[in-house]
């Protein structure tokens, strides 16, 4: 029966955890020049009153960030706009969630909402994902991104290889060097010297004059 109860509780407990996985990522489907509300999906812990609710927007690459929009303070504070932003945008009355009039292929993307909670709570964030079914596709765009990756990727192991190849011809050429060196300063004192050393060898003392002198 015990086992039983913490199955169901567990089965519950994963339920709950999709649930809210759910509401904190939603996606908004629409076309241009619509005007779109998208909603605020940070989890709110209830009875705790949040300070001020901040919408940003995702930057893509090459430059990923967080771009501000609009920020209240709650409950009912005036609305402020972000230093920059031009385009049109409000809260929907008195709720948290953000209205795009007239929407442009521009406005797509991911958007986030920001819950700053009081001390001892915690800030809680969501997610929405404006799509504009009539706007071109990013496709080429990233395949573009993937062939820059695949090439770079290329770059770095044909370096690698040059590296290796070039490492082990100076390895092998400073092995054979110390070969030799060890070769000839370990020869065997008593060993007879050749032909060849006897020529390197230069005999000191006064030199012999070979003109021949005739003395009267």
């Amino acid at each position: 029966m015990t086992r039983q109860i913490l199955s169901l509780s567990l089965l519950l407990s994963l339920c709950l955890w999709t649930l809210a996985v759910e509401e904190e990522s939603l996606e908004v489907r629409s076309v241009v020049s619509a005007n779109c509300t998208l909603q605020c999906t940070a989890r709110y812990t209830p009875g705790v009153q949040y300070l001020a609710v901040r919408w940003y927007k995702v930057s893509d690459a090459p430059d990923p960030g967080l771009s501000g929009l609009l920020s209240r303070k709650l409950p009912n504070g005036p609305t402020q706009w972000y230093v920059g932003v031009q385009r049109e945008m409000d809260l929907q009355g008195g709720t948290r969630d953000i209205v795009l009039p007239n929407v442009t292929c521009s406005d797509r993307g991911t958007y986030t909402c920001h819950l700053a909670g009081p001390v001892g709570q915690q800030n809680r964030e969501g997610q929405v994902t404006l799509t504009l079914t009539d706007c071109p596709t990013d496709g080429p765009t990233e395949m573009t991104d993937a062939y820059l990756v695949i090439f770079a990727s290329v770059v770095l192991l044909l370096a690698l290889l040059i590296f290796l190849i070039s490492y082990k011809s100076l390895t092998k050429t400073l092995g054979d060097r110390s070969k030799t060196l060890q070769k000839v300063a370990f020869l065997h004192p008593n060993k007879p010297l050749d032909e060849k050393d006897l020529q390197s060898i230069k005999i000191l003392g006064p030199k012999v004059s070979k003109e021949k002198q005739l003395w009267v």
